[in-house]
Order: structure tokens, then sequence, then C-alpha cells
């Protein structure tokens, strides 16, 4: 990695001091700092080498229009002859794309109604002020590092046109050189969330991409995988699925738990609905935050432990499809049925997985179950 433009300490307008180098992108570098004037936490964004850019003070200015609790809060711009940085709100927490890769091979629809329902909340919001993201994929979501997410953001709205630029300059020279999406990290995580207009007139391309991406982050967090693949089978599937020789499977779980068969039914009948093919017949953010709100499902806390019993032996001889979890930190036995574990393979003793709690006699009820890695 290149050295970072800024260092520890470093004090910018004799407001903003550095306290460490947090991230880089294709686009930009991000640094963990402190106002010193509002004495708050803040993320400074630089793009690429520093240098003064007009397509990120357009991203900043569409950044700053968009007020909601689920998108990145934009606060300062900077700019002279020589330099220029953005400042946003800093979000405690990790990306979708690290929680998937990391803590969840899949979400349970319960969880995964949760994420989905506040990411479209940012999407129709940022419609309504007539700014498409262009780059919705899970690293641009940030989640809480509970196992709930109880908080989600989306990120990077600031820096869409500047996205904007650098995807359509990849995707030139990946029609000259298919090697090239390999080496692109920027177009790499693209590819799998971009719909298929996008490949024909990216410059045209407007607010139904997002809808195509929510769809395809909704398959991948119920499935584990994102619906066409990656990389450059991703493109050879999507091309498949314009002329209807390539279809979308259902998770392999679903319709195995009696208490969420209509949720996920709903779920998968939003996800298909914002991955047709015609830009024009996909839903409006709206109408998706219509169809979310007529949902139910628990967003209850969730608590963190393992499986400590799997399945229950009677004395009398005989088992039952049911167990108990020992939760970390606080012990005790968290009782559990085997209907309301999501994983793909069976409960087993040792397992890590996140679960919510409810009173019960003898022992509290544990539902959902969700595996974790």
């Amino acid at each position: 990695m290149n050295q970072p433009i800024l260092s520890p300490g470093q004090v910018l307008v004799d407001r903003y001091e550095v306290i460490n180098f947090h991230a880089a992108g294709g686009m930009q570098e991000v640094y963990y700092a402190y106002d010193r004037t509002l004495a708050r936490h803040i993320a400074v964004k630089i793009p690429k080498a520093g240098a003064k850019d007009r397509r990120f003070r357009r991203g900043a200015e569409m950044g700053a229009r968009v007020n909601h609790p689920n998108i990145a809060a934009t606060l300062d711009y900077f700019e002279d002859d020589s330099f220029t940085f953005m400042v946003e709100e800093f979000i405690f927490g990790r990306d979708l794309h690290d929680r998937l890769s990391k803590d969840f091979l899949f979400l349970d629809p319960h969880l995964a109604a949760h994420v989905s329902h506040h990411i479209a909340k940012a999407l129709h919001e940022a419609h309504k002020a007539g700014i498409c993201h262009r780059d919705l994929k899970p690293s641009n979501i940030m989640t809480s590092v509970d196992f709930s997410m109880e908080s989600i953001k989306l990120t990077d709205f600031g820096i869409a046109k500047l996205a904007e630029a650098e995807i359509l300059a990849e995707m030139e020279l990946f029609a000259q050189n298919e090697a090239t999406l390999l080496s692109s990290n920027t177009l790499l995580g693209a590819v799998p969330y971009m719909a298929p207009e996008c490949w024909d007139d990216w410059k045209g391309a407007g607010m139904p991409m997002d809808i195509w991406a929510l769809g395809c982050v909704m398959y991948h967090l119920l499935a584990g995988v994102p619906p066409f693949g990656v990389g450059q089978m991703a493109i050879k599937n999507v091309t498949l699925y314009q002329v209807g020789r390539y279809s979308i499977s259902k998770p392999s779980w679903f319709g195995m738990h009696p208490d969420t068969r209509e949720l996920e039914s709903n779920l998968w009948e939003i996800l298909n609905t914002c991955l047709v093919v015609e830009p024009q017949e996909r839903p409006t953010a709206e109408d998706v935050i219509k169809r979310f709100n007529s949902l139910t499902y628990a967003a209850g806390q969730r608590r963190v432990g393992r499986i400590a019993t799997y399945p229950i032996k009677y004395i009398a001889g005989g088992t039952a499809a049911a167990g108990f979890i020992d939760e970390e930190g606080l012990g005790g036995n968290q009782f559990f049925h085997a209907s309301n574990f999501y994983g793909n393979v069976q409960p087993s003793v040792g397992q890590k997985v996140c679960f919510s709690s409810y009173p019960g006699v003898p022992s509290p009820r544990s539902s959902p179950i969700l595996l974790l890695r």
C-alpha cells in the first residue's frame, strides 16, 4: 500500500485532528479523526492523492442533501488549490461484507428483513432527494457490532460521482481486456450487484439500478452468496438471466421452518420484484418500503452462545429434537427446538449461535437460533 496522505497528529484547517489511518478504497482514503470545535470523532475522507477533484465536491454536495438515520451524514467539505477533503459521521461498526465473511453464514428471515428494511429506507430517502447511490453493495453498508445489527447505515453517498467515474472507466477497460476485472477491486466488488442496464449504458442507468442491487443484497443475506456469483461468472449469469436461461434458486433452508414460511415467501417476492430485467418494471424505493412496512418480523436483541445439549434424552428412553444453549459470559441454559434452528447443517453440541431469548418455564425459550461461523 502507498504511504497514507495524512499522519497521526496532523490538524486540518485548525480543527480536525487526525488520530489514525482507518481504511482505503479505490477512490479514497479514510481517517479516524477528532473535531476539536464540536468535541466529537469523525471520518475524514480524501480522494486519491489528495488532489482537488470537482467530482468529489459534487459528491459531497449530494451527500449533504440527505439527512436520515440510515445514511452516514456528510458534515463538512474543504478544498483549496492543492488539497481537498470531506468530513463524515464516523460509524463505530463493521461493514456488511465483513459480517457475512466472518460472522454469518447467512441470515434468518427475521434478521434479513430487519437489515433489508433499513437499507430500503436509506434508498428511499436518497431517491426522494434525487440521488442515486450507484454502488450499493455489502461493503458500503455499515452495521453496529452487535449480532442484532441494530444500527444499519448506508455509506459513500458522498462520493457517488467519484464512484460513477471510476467504475465507468474500469468498465471501458474491461470491454477491451477481461483480465482488467480481476485487477480492479472497485469493479470486482460492484459486479455481483450491478444491474444489467449498467453494461449497456452506465451513464443512463438511474435509480432502478439501486433497486436491483437491493435485490442482490437481499439474496446474499438469505443465501450467503450473491445471486449471480462473482467476477466474470456474475456477468455471464446476468446475461443469461436477461434471456431466461438462468434462474435464481431459493435458499436450501426455505420452507423448513413453519414459523417463518410466510415471511420467507414475502421476502422472496420482494427480492424477485427488485430483480426484474426491465428497469422501468422494478418497484420504486417507496414501493419497496411499503412492502416491508406490511411485514411482521422480530427485531429483538440477539445474544451469543454455544449449543450445550442436543438432542435432549429422556430418562425413559428416546430423544427430542430440542436442546439447550449456554450463553457466552453468563451461563445458564436457554431452551430451543430444532424447528427454530437456522443452519445449513443439523444442530450439534459446540456450535456457535446467536439467538433471541424469551421468558419460559422451567427455562427461557430461544427463537430464532442462527448458526454462526
